[in-house]
């Protein structure tokens, strides 16, 4: 059962029915500031929602909600949300790191999986620019209520969304990591590996078991192959947030006023 008040500034909000779900506040910026609490939470899916569950989101006033999910995922775990929430959901569709697709495009084993997801890794920060900056965009134009950013596990599209709003936070590299690797003691939830292997059994019933135990796995070198991608094709992060993302300084500084204090 849910514990968490949500007039408690928490860390993780422990749902009945969503994983790895989290608050981006209380994190120090290289200016001195602090990330505001109840504006920006992360997350996996949000298709098992309990009723105490929808009534504790309902209480962030979320208003905006970016759903990294394809239309397969999103179809086998439809968000659940309550009739009183005023969130508006947008798709922002990306395939590498979704488990589904993943399965069934390698044939590849357990062994081989974390260079796989090193690649996925890299793929975000390089392919997914346009789906990133959307997000982006829609932060930008939210002028009160919290915005919450989830994909199926909260993990790596999300963990890597979570990277980028942290950054153009000026948060530094390693707290931005340090909030990256707090999913392994999060996720996956109990059940969680139960829960993949009969999702994807009908479809691919001689997956190797361990495989999951992979792609449930949250490494340091994930995260850092992304920043090395950047890294290899921009100047800085700033570069990289301004030419690929959008993000000029007055559109940081005004995400910095609603986000920061």
């Amino acid at each position: 059962m849910s514990t968490v008040s949500p007039d408690v500034n928490t860390r993780r909000l422990s749902l009945e029915g969503a994983p790895n779900v989290r608050d981006l506040g209380g994190y120090q910026t290289r200016d001195g500031g602090t990330t505001r609490w109840r504006k920006l939470l992360r997350g996996g899916r949000l298709s098992n929602l309990s009723d105490l569950d929808q009534r504790l989101l309902n209480d962030f006033e979320i208003k905006v909600i970016c759903d990294f999910r394809n239309a397969h995922e999103y179809q086998l775990d439809m968000t659940k949300l309550s009739a009183q929430s005023a969130a508006v959901i947008h798709n922002l569709s990306i395939s590498p790191g979704n488990q589904h697709d993943i399965i069934e495009i390698s044939n590849i084993g357990a062994g081989q999986m974390a260079t796989w997801m090193t690649q996925i890794n890299r793929e975000l920060a390089l392919n997914h620019c346009q789906t990133y900056r959307k997000m982006f965009e829609l932060l930008l134009n939210l002028d009160d209520g919290a915005f919450m950013f989830h994909c199926s596990a909260g993990k790596d599209r999300t963990g890597f969304a979570a990277a980028l709003i942290l950054s153009a936070l000026d948060v530094p590299r390693n707290i931005v990591m340090e909030d990256y690797l707090l999913t392994s003691q999060y996720y996956p939830p109990a059940g969680e590996l139960e829960y993949l292997t009969n999702k994807y059994a009908a479809d691919k019933p001689d997956v190797d078991p361990d495989l999951f135990a992979t792609l449930t796995s949250t490494r340091p070198e994930f995260l850092e192959a992304a920043f090395a991608a950047i890294d290899e094709n921009f100047n800085s992060m700033d570069e990289y947030l301004e030419q690929a993302l959008g993000l000029s300084p007055q559109k940081r500084e005004h995400l910095k006023r609603q986000y920061v204090e």
